[in-house]
């Protein structure tokens, strides 16, 4: 299976109710041939909007925290672990994780990353089939990265996680560019 036939049946899902809010389909951006995979949970508004993952606020610090690791879209492969667009304010449900998971797998099956970097807890324990009373930071602290399938998955905070108290003055925020500078190695 090629990657663009991926993307297009995440475009046409209706497996779950949310495709009925997306607007444009948001699957990916970045270097497809990357031995970093970052992966955030869900499309947000803007991304809904114009088909791209990561383009509002928290991407513009997500942006900022690639440019301080040395790092661009050059040199990442950017996508989300649901493919649709899910409104602010409302709790992920684990199907609708289950429906997505799929093309996430074939994600990285077609590009073979050395390191996924998650952003958050929903991500993280939704890529890996955590339990989803355990903290992030819990298991940011039990290890710097987890093994999945002989890859690398290096938890972190997710972007908005950070722009709600201070962005790059957060004090996490450093810790999260360590995560990205780590994953080049």
């Amino acid at each position: 299976m090629e990657l663009n036939d991926v993307k297009e049946s995440a475009a046409n899902c209706n497996l779950c109710e949310l495709y009925k809010g997306r607007n444009k389909p948001v699957f990916s951006k970045g270097n497809e041939k990357s031995n970093i995979m970052v992966c955030g949970m869900v499309p947000a508004g803007e991304e809904n909007s114009v088909g791209i993952p990561f383009v509002g606020r928290s991407g513009k610090l997500l942006d900022s925290i690639l440019a301080d690791a040395g790092l661009s879209l050059d040199n990442v492969y950017i996508t989300n672990l649901v493919k649709c667009f899910l409104a602010p304010g409302i709790s992920l449900k684990k199907d609708w994780v289950d429906n997505c998971l799929p093309y996430i797998i074939c994600q990285i099956h077609i590009i073979k990353p050395k390191v996924i970097i998650t952003l958050g807890k929903d991500a993280t324990i939704g890529l890996l089939g955590l339990k989803n009373s355990i903290s992030l930071k819990s298991i940011i602290n039990d290890s710097p990265y987890i093994i999945y399938n002989n890859i690398k998955v290096m938890p972190t905070y997710h972007p908005s996680y950070l722009l709600r108290a201070g962005g790059k003055n957060h004090i996490k925020y450093k810790d999260v560019v360590e995560c990205f500078i780590t994953s080049k190695k």
